[in-house]
């Protein structure tokens, strides 16, 4: 059911969240749509080197490889369909009109029967480079010359044209192209009636791949692009220029939908209303290196590559739907004891039926990310099991506290004991083992960066046995909490008993933040490696100086929501004396950095973290201005990355300017599998490799869409051109689920039509 816009401004106010005229605009309906995802079928010893597929009238799958024909049996494995003795290279495979398969081998041409068998061309006796067929005949192209069927019988032709042929494309029933090494000919029967050749007619001579398109018009590649010719004339071409991502084109086919796929060196390029788009990396295809596509009965593209064949399947669905589907995984894999929620490790790489947990620094960050999302999906829908899994994950939150023994420092994360095995005998991992360092080492480290902390002993165990815990604590983790704190206790906890929970564990956290001078102190007494917000590190020390503007605006955010909590008015004291007098206010003005040296996602994700608290309890209209001008600088530096995460609460907290389409587009182009696969953009030709916005790494000079990009978290650069884990992981989903649930709380997604909560 569609919520009236001034019944949902009514619980948004009363609620206190601030809102912009642009979360007035109308929402984003959550229509269905065609969600992609992949399978993988690897074949036998050479024959996982496949050349070429294609559908026959049953649907049936069948493949030219280099060690013969395969047929695929029950949708589940390839099947050889042929003997030792035949078996050999195939080079090609095409389906006529009535839905028999053609494949063309190094000893003749083979064709399908219609109970799925194979039968032999008697006539020919030679290699086949290419095959093609139409209503009328059937034709076969190799070293030797060309091979006509008409009505049952295989006739032999010579001429003049290069025998050198890659591919066949019908253009009407009496007229075929054919893409060869020294160009494309345009046949009439055997009658060759046109050659077009490099120079002015195509970009290159060695042409792979001809296809004629539903309007008629014929498409040819090969090294160098695309060249498209109707009516005689040619009519563009395509190159890297044009947004082909790879030039090194080797098939072509155009789906029942109209889009072309283009099989090149690098994966598979797709041009649907003049805009291109890529299924390239381990995500999509077994290896990049692709040869040819075929289409089945659904729609389904199979896809031919040297390590095997990818099918990309498709169906609809709406984000509700993928919203349900993400959080099942998350809770068969995600979810540790007592209830911790994080990345798990894939003992092999890409089979998450092999997934173990293992620890992550900021374990307790991102599980107050996942403790939010369930308090807005309760929120939407009224689910009482979403509130109480919330509750699970805060009560984990006030253990990642007491863990420590102390009266309010908190750990960075915590394993059971149990895990500290040798890595050859244990399947869990747990990551920073404690160390010693030399002298020397210290010194490496320091002289590189004075503010290094060479920490030895990272884990300790708790007093029971039962737990190791991990300490040198960030400001990631401080920021995660009081995240946390804030909207458990606006929206999770409903008694003043419960609110109070929450209110003495950011008191005891704060305190002991104070305590330390607002540096945060280990228990070696030694402020940790990051944690530091004390205004004599930060405004008197030069290497602090690129931290200067998000910390202290952290620190004014701690402290607002712990005095809005507790209600203890030294915590506001201490807020009124940093602005006062140590000028904190000016930093919040531009906490981001826009120096490129200094940039880090790391910095945006936990500025989106801390300004609904600040933007929400400040009362004071010139602070509050300030606030504003800094939560303006922040979303003008990131509100190109579409991120529906930063964008959402940007726009919730004040933004006047936030268009939700392209969020909304973020998830729905986002992959259907959360692992994470290593994305390695920079052989496209379509990009250019840059330093911006970060300087010491490589970068892609334009946004992808998520499902051409690697698979991240927010505090990772969606520039990168190399990221991932290289299927080694397998991500949560909270990266999509917790701006999924916001959306819809704050109206920016309707819900589905189907009346799905």
């Amino acid at each position: 059911m569609r919520c009236p816009l001034y019944f949902l401004i009514i619980i948004l106010a009363a609620l206190g969240f601030v809102l912009s005229a642009q979360a007035y605009a109308a929402p984003v309906a959550d229509t269905p749509f065609l969600q992609e995802y992949r399978e993988f079928f690897t074949l036998e010893g050479a024959a996982n080197d496949v050349r070429a597929l294609a559908v026959d009238k049953e649907n049936r799958v069948w493949a030219s490889t280099a060690h013969g024909i395969y047929m695929l049996q029950d949708g589940k494995s390839f099947t050889a369909m042929q003997s030792e003795e035949e078996a050999g290279p195939s080079f090609c495979a095409a389906a006529d009109p009535d839905g028999t398969v053609w494949l063309g081998t190094w000893k003749g041409v083979y064709h399908s029967t219609a109970d799925g068998q194979l039968q032999k061309a008697a006539a020919i006796d030679e290699p086949i480079g290419a095959i093609g067929a139409s209503e009328k005949f059937v034709v076969a192209l190799g070293p030797k010359g060309l091979w006509l069927m008409k009505d049952g019988s295989w006739t032999r032709h010579t001429g003049t044209w290069a025998n050198s042929a890659f591919s066949v494309a019908f253009e009407s029933p009496d007229i075929f192209w054919t893409a060869t090494g020294h160009g494309v000919y345009r046949f009439n029967g055997v009658t060759p009636v046109r050659h077009l050749y490099s120079g002015d007619e195509l970009l290159a001579s060695e042409e792979m791949a001809v296809a004629v398109a539903p309007d008629g018009a014929v498409w040819c590649g090969g090294m160098g692009g695309l060249d498209v010719y109707q009516k005689g004339s040619r009519l563009r071409s395509y190159t890297s220029k044009d947004g082909l991502p790879n030039s090194d084109v080797r098939a072509l086919a155009f789906h029942p939908d109209g889009t072309l796929w283009v099989c090149t060196a690098l994966g598979v390029a797709r041009l649907k209303d003049d805009q291109w788009s890529l299924r390239h990396s381990l995500r999509w295809l077994p290896a990049n290196d692709t040869r040819h596509v075929a289409f089945d009965k659904e729609g389904c593209a199979w896809i031919a590559t040297s390590k095997g064949v990818s099918v990309i399947r498709r169906k609809m669905m709406t984000l509700a739907e993928k919203a349900d589907y993400l959080y099942d995984i998350l809770l068969e894999r995600k979810v540790r004891d007592p209830w911790i929620v994080g990345i798990s490790r894939l003992l092999t790489p890409g089979d998450v039926s092999t997934s173990v947990h293992e620890d992550e620094d900021n374990d307790g960050e991102f599980t107050n990310h996942y403790m939010v999302m369930e308090l807005f999906r309760h929120l939407v829908t009224g689910d009482p099991v979403a509130l109480e899994r919330a509750w699970k994950a805060r009560d984990t939150m006030e253990l990642f506290q007491t863990i420590t023994g102390t009266s309010g420092f908190i750990a960075r994360t915590f394993v059971p004991a149990e895990w500290d095995g040798p890595d050859n005998v244990n399947p869990y991992r747990f990551h920073d083992r404690n160390r010693t360092y030399t002298e020397r080492e210290i010194a490496e480290e320091q002289v590189r960066d004075p503010r290094m902390k060479c920490v030895e002993e990272r884990w300790r165990p708790t007093p029971d046995g039962k737990y190791l815990w991990k300490g040198d604590t960030s400001s990631d983790e401080m920021c995660g909490h009081f995240f946390g704190y804030y909207f458990f206790h606006e929206y999770g906890a409903k008694t003043e008993a419960e609110k109070k929970q929450v209110a003495d564990l950011a008191a005891r956290v704060m305190d002991y933040l104070m305590e330390g001078g607002f540096d945060w102190k280990d228990i070696d007494g030694e402020s940790t490696r990051w944690g530091v917000w004390s205004p004599e590190q930060l405004l008197n020390n030069g290497d602090w100086r690129s931290e200067r503007g998000i910390n202290a605006t952290e620190l004014l955010s701690y402290l607002k929501v712990t005095a809005h909590l507790t209600g203890d008015p030294k915590y506001e004291e201490a807020y009124q004396s940093l602005i006062r007098d140590h000028d904190y206010l000016k930093f919040a003005r531009a906490p981001k950095s826009t120096d490129p040296s200094d940039h880090t996602e790391i910095d945006t994700s936990l500025l989106v973290l801390i300004f609904p608290a600040l933007m929400n309890l400040e009362k004071d209209e010139e602070i509050l201005a300030a606030y504003k001008e800094g939560l303006n600088q922040l979303f003008n530096e990131i509100k190109d990355q579409q991120s529906p995460f930063y964008n959402f609460i940007c726009a919730a907290c004040g933004v006047e300017e936030m268009d939700p389409e392209p969020c909304v587009k973020f998830l729905r182009d986002a992959p259907l599998d959360l692992i994470m696969w290593t994305i390695d953009q920079r052989q496209r030709e379509d990009l250019n490799l840059v330093r911006w916005p970060e300087l010491d790494k490589w970068q892609i000079d334009r946004l992808l869409p998520a499902d051409e990009r690697f698979l991240m978290r927010w505090d990772k650069n969606p520039y990168e051109a190399v990221a991932g884990s290289g299927g080694q992981r397998e991500s949560t989903g909270v990266y999509w689920l917790l701006p999924y649930w916001m959306g819809r709380y704050f109206g920016y997604i309707e819900a589905p039509e189907s009346g799905t909560p």
